[in-house]
């Protein structure tokens, strides 16, 4: 397909690097010179200076010809009337990235309207997978539905207690039917076969099924997380829509946020949350609002430092589940190692929910690990497919890629390990 892509930032250079390795014909429009420059560089597309709401960039980038059109630029309306134009150019994939809730819900803008096919609300899509993260075990750093909800992804932190450390996987007789699709150590994924030993420090990716899922509490020797309480700090718009979550699910929530304006809104907005007015990095203000107690907290500030600082004092002073928010990537090996139970990541998030749905259709599900270094894909196969009946080994796939098949779904049925 040709794709063109609108903003170099780390969402649109993280989907161009996906789809130019797979041989689509990618070209990313960016306004801002030296940023474009940095994704010349490091990506193997076309670059070209310019707005990518203007008509006549977008033909420079040839519209007339496009399969597809992605607009993830820090600016809602100039995604919005890029994917306008693609429509009147009769583009058939249009995608735009819409932070503004109100653009969402308002019928004069409804996504038909705009000609948008698929939009993604970054705040909305990390508060969600907040939301899944503080319903999980606490060693949990990562959760993702395959074949429908029966299975499950979890990211699983191994430390020094683990039952099975230092153990090869073939020898590990686990209660329930568990597969460890990948290990992530060493800043490297592992794609394991059975020889291959857990250490204390790796990042497990397991695939359990759900109705087994209160048994990664049992291998891991732990209660089950009952969360009653949280904790948020920053009342930022995924701040706002955690509480919101937490809310309608029952959860007793507090949100501190230092700007005194800000709280008055929010607490027009969120009449069942309890917002605070205060600096959440004063430690005497965390106590005196019951952070040793807290079954969950999370950090949410629009600042990667803060959010580190305040989730490290968080876990030392006894809050059950920790999670951060970062934008630098390269902050999230450090807060796992301190202890952080887990790491969310808007712009993973988008690349990830945007990815998900190119690949619509015979791909089902998708997930990326580890800021895109591997991901783990449920798709369909094709009845004439050549690789039908064949082990992966006489399927003969393309050797730069490393494969495991961890489970198949047949005709709505409990899948098959």
């Amino acid at each position: 397909m040709k794709i063109i892509i609108i903003g170099a930032g780390k969402v649109g250079c993280q989907i161009a690097k996906t789809l130019s390795s797979e041989n689509h014909d990618v070209v990313i429009i960016e306004k801002d010179d030296l940023i474009r420059q940095s994704a010349q560089n490091s990506l193997d597309v076309i670059t070209i200076l310019g707005n990518g709401a203007n008509v006549r960039t977008l033909e420079e980038a040839g519209i007339k010809q496009s399969d597809m059109i992605i607009a993830v630029t820090s600016s809602d309306e100039a995604n919005m009337i890029a994917c306008m134009t693609a429509k009147q150019f009769g583009v058939p994939h249009k995608i735009a990235r819409i932070r503004n809730p109100e653009y969402l819900y308002t019928n004069a803008l409804s996504r038909e309207k705009l000609g948008i096919d698929f939009t993604i609300n970054p705040e909305r899509a990390t508060a969600k997978e907040i939301v899944k993260l503080l319903k999980s075990p606490t060693n949990v750093a990562q959760v993702q539905n395959f074949a429908g909800g029966k299975v499950q992804l979890f990211e699983l932190k191994i430390e020094k207690s683990f039952p099975f450390i230092n153990q090869r996987l073939k020898a590990i007789n686990f209660k329930y039917p568990i597969l460890v699709a990948a290990i992530y150590r060493n800043d490297k994924i592992i794609i394991p076969d059975g020889e291959e030993k857990i250490i204390a420090g790796d990042n497990l990716y397991v695939l359990i099924e759900k109705d087994n899922f209160s048994g990664l509490n049992e291998i891991f020797n732990e209660k089950p997380l009952n969360m009653q309480n949280v904790m948020i700090l920053g009342g930022s718009r995924i701040g706002i829509q955690t509480a919101s979550i937490l809310a309608k699910l029952g959860i007793s929530t507090k949100l501190i946020e230092r700007d005194k304006e800000k709280c008055e809104k929010i607490a027009e907005r969120l009449p069942h949350t309890l917002v605070i007015n205060g600096d959440g990095t004063n430690i005497d203000l965390l106590k005196s609002e019951g952070i040793e107690t807290t079954d969950g907290f999370v950090a949410v500030t629009g600042y990667d430092e803060d959010n580190l600082l305040v989730a490290l004092l968080a876990k030392h002073l006894g809050t059950k589940k920790v999670i951060a928010k970062v934008d630098r990537t390269n902050y999230i090996p450090i807060l796992e190692k301190i202890g952080v139970n887990a790491v969310v990541n808007p712009r993973m998030t988008t690349a990830s929910a945007i990815l998900r749905f190119i690949r619509k259709g015979k791909i089902i599900s998708l997930t990326l690990l580890k800021e895109g270094e591997a991901e783990v894909i449920e798709l369909i196969v094709n009845p004439k497919s050549k690789i039908i009946n064949k082990t992966l080994k006489e399927a003969n796939l393309p050797q730069k890629y490393h494969y495991r098949c961890n489970c198949s779904s047949r005709q709505g049925n409990h899948p098959s390990w």
